[in-house]
């Protein structure tokens, strides 16, 4: 199967997939999930086996990107160093609102819970939950507003260095004349 799927190491392949089964054992006690009628559910494990191949495979994608002479990495750590802080700054700003606000905004945002969902779910009016939501979103929109223009800069700035191949407008400053 692992030949079929197009493992460059079949034989790793199968070894993960074993060791996977052994994980599942371990958590659940048994093996009872791969088995059907009393016989072994090839689906299961052809799809667990598919999953190590795909993941062997984006891995391997990985390493060869890491080889590249292309590699911004430090604009790129930059921008993700950015995007945490920006990332904090909102968690600090919710987790300084009230118990209201915060199961309004973690039922909207994080469920995807429409506001008439909320309504029928809490009780609480459409008008108040619209209203509370407003708010919500200008409150962190005004308190987080310096953080997320930091981390659009950085952003612009690694997608420049990206485009130029891995060279700053600065180290080469004669070259836009």
């Amino acid at each position: 199967m692992a030949n079929y799927l197009g493992s460059d190491h079949p034989e790793d392949a199968v070894q993960e997939m074993y060791l996977k089964l052994c994980e599942i054992n371990e958590v659940e006690g048994s093996l009872n999930r791969f088995e059907y009628h009393g016989q072994v559910n090839t689906m299961y494990i052809f799809k667990i086996l598919q999953s190590k191949v795909i993941d062997a495979f984006r891995q391997k994608k990985r390493e060869v990107y890491d080889e590249q002479q292309f590699n911004p990495v430090e604009p790129i750590q930059e921008c993700e160093y950015a995007f945490e802080d920006l990332m904090s700054c909102v968690k600090s700003t919710i987790d300084e609102m009230g118990d209201y606000d915060q199961m309004l905004l973690e039922l909207y945002f994080v469920y995807g819970f429409s506001m008439r969902e909320i309504e029928s779910r809490t009780g609480i009016p459409l008008h108040s939950i619209f209203n509370r939501l407003q708010v919500s979103k200008n409150i962190i929109k005004q308190k987080t507003k310096d953080k997320y223009y930091e981390y659009c800069e950085q952003k612009i700035s690694t997608e420049e260095v990206a485009r130029l191949g891995g060279c700053s407008r600065d180290s080469n400053e004669g070259d836009w004349d």
